[in-house]
């Protein structure tokens, strides 16, 4: 049986927006690969970066019960340590916390015993976001590291620096307006998107370290493997955005249903306390007419006498006294 092949046509790009394809672009065993990494790194971290080495993507623990970590990108250049990630979903919203931990075991991973604290590296955690972290932020690039309350840090070895896509994508596609780095994230973005084919040319003319970039992606675009890998990994994304989407429709439902139950509860228990209250009021309205008659009856105060002491108007007063 034939398989039709998953490359939709015969140019096509794959998308480096897809995890795996990340990873292969600048992982890949060429000269292209490297000098785009080289360059990227450059541009995101805002200086000049050499001799970039990969790493193992996996760091064991200390311990069997410590959480391991497993990178998409682990990289050394001079001084520094740097791991770099596509990120599609923020689940649960806890990328913050996963981001401060990845770049904490990266440092504690690459510290000897022993070893003089001048000659420790620097750790970076770089992660690219195909969704917004800071809603509040108004920047499309941040870099974050320990400070106090007065903004002055402490010896900036933990490093984070976050990429919004969406953020980026709402620029102008003016390459004179965009920064080396904000040009990365056009495209990451812009890559697989025929009709963005003019801006792409435009991008790897502006930023040699892109041109590199596009190159390796037509290469490994040849490969119908890699589109194979790029098919799963959106499959994924659409189970998990479907997952939550569908835990969020139920704890909706079950939310309603719920506070539906305990609005009539309430509502039964608030008719019961207002009918009793209605009640307590309604007699001491009788009993305070009962009073008003045998006092007319008496024959021994006056009508706004009694109207005072039985806390009744007076023309009631009055109209009790006709009937008695």
């Amino acid at each position: 049986m034939n398989i039709p092949p998953l490359r939709p046509f015969p140019d096509a790009l794959l998308n480096p927006c897809a995890d795996p394809i990340f990873k292969i672009l600048f992982t890949n065993e060429s000269k292209e690969s490297n000098q785009a990494l080289t360059s990227f790194l450059t541009d995101i971290i805002g200086k000049k970066v050499t001799n970039v080495v990969l790493q193992p993507n996996e760091l064991s623990g200390e311990s069997l019960t410590d959480k391991q970590s497993e990178f998409d990108i682990n990289c050394r250049i001079d001084g520094k340590i740097v791991n770099i990630e596509m990120q599609g979903l923020n689940k649960d919203e806890h990328f913050g916390k996963r981001a401060e931990y990845h770049v904490a075991h990266l440092l504690n991973h690459y510290i000897q015993k022993g070893m003089d604290w001048n000659e420790s590296l620097k750790a970076y955690q770089i992660s690219v976001l195909n969704f917004v972290f800071d809603k509040g932020e108004a920047e499309n690039i941040n870099h974050y590291f320990m400070r106090n309350e007065k903004g002055r840090t402490v010896a900036k070895m933990l490093n984070i620096i976050f990429m919004e896509l969406p953020k980026i994508e709402r620029l102008p596609d003016d390459i004179a307006l965009l920064t080396p780095a904000q040009m990365w994230g056009k495209f990451f973005l812009y890559a697989s998107v025929p009709e963005k084919r003019d801006f792409l040319e435009q991008l790897t003319k502006a930023n040699r370290g892109i041109a590199m970039a596009v190159t390796v992606l037509k290469n490994i675009s040849q490969d119908e493997m890699n589109w194979y890998h790029e098919t799963r990994y959106w499959m994924h994304v659409s189970d998990m955005k479907t997952m939550k989407n569908a835990a969020e429709r139920r704890g909706l439902k079950e939310g309603r249903a719920k506070g539906l139950k305990e609005g009539r509860a309430e509502g039964r228990a608030e008719g019961l306390a207002e009918g009793k209250a209605e009640g307590k009021i309604e007699g001491a309205r009788a009993n305070a007419i009962e009073n008003a008659k045998n006092l007319l009856l008496l024959n021994k105060l006056s009508e706004d006498e009694i109207a005072r002491c039985c806390s009744l108007p007076l023309e009631q007063v009055l109209a009790l006294k006709e009937k008695v």
